[in-house]
C-alpha cells in the first residue's frame, strides 16, 4: 500500500497535488473534520452506521469510547474528537485511499500517535500533509514546489505600533460546568490568570479546553462560580464580553459576514454597544489585514484558503481592542516560518502588557515563546510551570 506524505510550505500546492493523487472515490479529511463527516447524522452511532461496510477489511481505529459517545451529536465534539470520528468512519468504510490535509495537527500527542500508526500499517492508500512531522518511517515523500507570494503574512509587523495595555488580573472562582444532556466538564476549580505572559493550555481531545475559552468569552454560562478582573465581577455570558478577543480553533465559526467588510463592520458595532473602545479606524484595519495576507475589504472569507483565513482570524485578537488574546490552535496549518513569527507576535504582545492564553498541541510553537502551563485533569485546571 502506498503511503505518501506531501512536504513544502503554505501555498506550493500541496493541497491541490493530495487531492489530484488521492482520485475517487478517496475519503478525504481537511484541517476540520466536520466536513468529513456526512452532515446527515443526529448521533455519533448513526455517523457510524453510515459508512459501516460488511465487507471492509479495514483494522478497526477506536481510539475514543464511541459507544460511550453515540447519542452525542457530531457537531458537540471537539475539533480533535471530529478528526478521530472521521479516521473511525474510514476504518469501518469499504474506502481503499485516505488523504489527510492537517487534520492531524488537532490531535493530542497519543491520539495523533495512535492515528499516524493506523495510517501506516492498514491495508490502503494513505497521503498525508503535516507542518509538524517530519517524514514518517516507511513513507515515501513528495515535495510540492510550486511557488507563491499570495497571502504573505508578517505577524510581527501586525503588532508592532500597538502601545502597551495594562490587562487586568484573571481570578476564577468555583467555577463548574456541564453540558445539558452532557459529561461534567469542570468541577468548582479555582484559576488566577496574570498578564504579562503566555498561558498553554493542555489537555487531550474532549478534556474541555476549547469549553474553557467560551465561558471566558460568554458563549457559555457555567453552572456555578464566579470570574473577577483585577478583583472586580465579570460576567461576560450576562453583560457582554469586553475583555477576552477570541481565534477560534475554526475560524468560519468566527466571521460575521460573508465579506472581510462585512465582518469588521459587524463586529464594530457589536463592540460599540458593550461600550468597547476606542476602536481602530477603516485604515488602520485594512492595515492590519493587509500585514495578515488579505489586502481587499471586498474579499469574500470562504473564498480564502483555509490557511489564509486561519491567519486573518488573528486580525481581532492583533488590533489592540482587547487586554486579553485566547488563541484556540492557532497553528494548525501554518508552515515553519509562519507559526515562528506568531510565536515573536505574542512575545511582543506580553511585553506590551497584554495577557494571552493559547490552546495547542504543538510542541515545536509552544517552545518558541517562554510560558506556563494549564493542564486539565479530573474536571479542573492546574498551573503546572512552564
Amino acid at each position: 500500500m502506498a503511503r505518501v506524505f506531501i512536504a513544502g510550505p503554505n501555498f506550493s500546492g500541496r493541497s491541490a497535488l493530495l487531492k489530484a493523487r488521492l482520485g475517487r472515490p478517496g475519503f478525504f479529511v481537511g484541517p476540520y473534520a466536520e466536513a468529513a463527516l456526512s452532515g446527515l447524522a443526529s448521533t455519533v452511532a448513526d455517523e457510524v452506521a453510515i459508512y459501516r461496510d460488511a465487507s471492509t477489511t479495514h483494522t478497526a481505529f477506536a481510539p475514543l469510547d464511541f459507544a460511550g459517545l453515540s447519542r452525542r451529536k457530531p457537531p458537540t465534539l471537539s475539533g480533535g474528537e471530529q478528526v478521530l470520528l472521521a479516521l473511525h468512519c474510514f476504518s469501518q468504510s469499504r474506502y481503499r485511499a485516505i488523504g489527510l490535509d492537517t487534520a492531524l495537527e488537532q490531535l493530542d500527542p497519543a491520539h495523533g500517535a495512535a492515528a499516524l500508526a493506523f495510517l501506516s500499517r492498514g491495508d490502503f492508500d494513505a497521503l498525508l500533509i503535516d507542518n509538524r512531522i517530519a517524514l514518517p518511517p516507511g513513507w515515501s515523500e513528495i515535495a510540492a514546489t510550486e511557488a507563491s507570494n499570495a497571502f504573505a503574512c508578517d505577524p510581527g509587523a501586525a503588532v508592532a505600533d500597538l502601545a502597551p495595555r495594562a490587562a487586568p488580573a484573571i481570578a476564577i472562582h468555583g467555577l463548574s460546568f456541564r453540558y445539558r444532556a452532557g459529561n461534567e466538564i469542570f468541577r468548582g476549580f479555582d484559576l488566577a490568570l496574570a498578564p504579562g505572559r503566555v498561558y498553554r493550555l493542555l489537555g487531550p481531545n474532549g478534556a474541555g479546553k476549547s469549553t474553557l475559552f467560551k465561558l471566558l468569552a460568554g458563549v457559555l454560562a457555567p453552572d456555578a462560580g464566579t470570574v473577577t478582573l483585577d478583583a472586580a465581577p465579570y460576567a461576560p455570558w450576562r453583560s457582554g464580553n469586553r475583555v477576552f478577543a477570541l481565534a477560534t480553533q475554526n475560524p468560519d465559526h468566527q466571521w460575521c459576514g460573508a465579506t472581510l467588510a462585512e465582518d469588521l463592520a459587524r463586529r464594530r458595532a457589536a463592540l460599540r454597544r458593550l461600550g468597547v473602545g476606542p476602536l481602530p479606524d477603516d485604515d488602520t484595519l485594512a492595515a492590519l489585514a493587509a500585514r495578515l495576507g488579505v489586502g481587499n475589504f471586498d474579499q469574500h472569507l470562504y473564498e480564502l484558503p483555509l490557511a489564509a483565513r486561519k491567519r486573518l482570524s488573528w486580525l481581532w485578537p492583533f488590533a489592540g481592542v482587547m487586554p486579553w488574546l485566547m488563541l484556540d490552535e492557532p497553528s494548525i496549518g501554518q508552515d515553519r516560518a509562519t507559526r515562528a513569527a506568531l510565536a515573536a507576535a505574542l512575545q511582543r504582545l506580553c511585553g506590551l502588557g497584554y495577557g494571552v492564553v493559547v490552546v495547542t498541541h504543538d510542541d515545536g510553537f509552544a517552545g518558541l515563546m517562554p510560558h506556563a502551563v494549564l493542564r486539565i485533569a479530573e474536571k479542573t485546571v492546574h498551573v503546572t510551570g512552564s
